[in-house]
């Protein structure tokens, strides 16, 4: 129970303060912590988003961030694609995805160290919002991540979105992505449901403190972190053994 307390924790925390739903954390700590494999964990990590993405976007809603009409596709795309990549889980070799994920995550990060302000014409064009919840979709179905990783510069970039409304829009879109990819990957097996509830109510806790601390935070602050955690990120899913 420890090591779910302490999985839970740690991802709810990052997952506030960098309106990540928590999975790029849950599940290499999932990995690294106990004797199930990785797609199994991503099962699991999407159930424990479902809770720590609702607690850290409430947290985003009442320190005043205000969702727009363009959320929906977002939820839209998020839905259809995280069944994609739920379905396509057992077809593809996860290594070679992670390796291609990461190096993407690299570009992205790299991007947003040279440039805080981001400029786009794009931010009302709905079939945007529908692609990138497509494409986070499948990613989280794939990697039991929330997407947020992908989806928060992605709206920044493209959408000319602040980062912290970004991780706020990222958040919410988070929860009915997590559910799909959840109920597809765990349905049948209340023994993993059970361990993915837990470590959720446990990140609840840390992803109320760091919802909070987000916000006492400047823009140029908050891009200089997130690209670093996307560095460290992506060069633990380039190196990670099988």
């Amino acid at each position: 129970m420890f090591k779910l307390f302490t999985i839970g924790l740690v991802g709810g925390l990052l997952s506030g303060l960098l309106g990540v739903g928590g999975g790029v954390i849950f599940v290499p700590l999932l990995t690294y912590m106990t004797t199930k494999n990785f797609k199994v964990n991503t099962g699991i990590s999407s159930m424990a988003i479902i809770f720590v993405a609702s607690a850290s976007g409430f947290t985003y809603i009442m320190n005043g961030i205000t969702l727009t009409f363009n959320i929906l596709y977002l939820i839209v795309g998020g839905i259809v694609g995280g069944y994609i990549g739920s379905k396509l889980t057992a077809m593809i070799k996860t290594k070679s995805l992670e390796k291609i994920f990461s190096l993407l995550l690299i570009i992205v990060s790299i991007r947003m160290f040279l440039n805080g302000n981001f400029e786009s014409s794009f931010n009302e064009n709905p079939f945007f919002y529908i692609i990138i919840g497509i494409v986070t979709g499948i990613l989280s179905g794939l990697l039991g991540i929330g997407g947020g990783i992908v989806r928060i510069p992605l709206l920044i970039i493209f959408g000319g979105l602040d980062n912290i409304v970004a991780q706020g829009f990222s958040l919410i879109a988070t929860i009915p992505t997590a559910m799909t990819a959840a109920v597809t990957k765990l349905k049948g097996n209340p023994e993993l449901i059970k361990q993915g509830t837990y470590i959720g109510l446990f990140g609840i806790i840390g992803s109320i403190i760091g919802g909070n601390a987000a916000f006492l935070l400047s823009q140029n602050v908050l891009n200089t972190v997130f690209a670093i955690f996307l560095l460290i990120v992506s060069f633990n899913l380039y190196l990670k053994k099988d």
